[in-house]
């Protein structure tokens, strides 16, 4: 859910995913073993699918957010630490390649025929996420003395209580996992 509603892409859950994928081949295994025709089996298939749903989600929400702020993301992406990375080495290889190729066919189809000032600005075509947009949150815990930094105030948030708050001022929290989005 994180995901879906932040603004920026998140740091790709890699432990996550792969414990999931584990556990789909697992269940697809002990599914091949059960009578087809059994509640159970219906069942466990309608989960399994529900998963995979779910997974695919995450991905395709991720891609979406790569393919619309890929300079962005790829330049943010080139000044992390090692430690730091948001994207997973398939997502950066697929940015790379989309962002070669969208600039190749804009500079075949647009750029070739403006003045040579604009033509090697990459800043004027880049795309960035409106860090300023609200976001609803649910404290997973107690944050006490929460700054908010457009106001320069300080609230306490409850766990379990629910706020609306630029993305900017609560993305710590969301990368620190005490609040998540809704």
């Amino acid at each position: 859910m994180n995901e879906k509603f932040a603004v920026q892409i998140l740091p790709y859950e890699k432990p996550i995913v792969d414990m999931v994928l584990i556990q789909l081949v697992y269940m697809e295994e002990n599914l091949a073993s059960t009578n087809k025709n059994e509640m159970l089996y219906i069942a466990h298939r309608m989960e399994v699918e529900r998963i995979r749903y779910l997974l695919a989600s995450y991905h395709r929400c991720r891609l979406q957010k790569i393919k619309e702020y890929t300079l962005h993301i790829l330049d943010k992406e080139s000044k992390r630490g090692a430690g730091e990375k948001r994207l997973s080495a398939g997502e950066l290889q697929f940015a790379t390649d989309f962002y070669k190729s969208v600039e190749s066919h804009f500079h075949q189809v647009a750029v070739r025929h403006m003045p040579r000032s604009c033509q090697n600005d990459e800043n004027i075509r880049k795309v960035v996420p409106n860090l300023d947009s609200h976001v609803f949150v649910r404290a997973k815990e107690n944050v006490a003395e929460f700054l908010i930094s457009a106001d320069h105030e300080t609230i306490n948030v409850a766990a379990g209580s629910v706020h609306m708050f630029k993305y900017r001022d609560v993305e710590p929290l969301v990368l620190e996992e005490i609040v998540e989005l809704i």
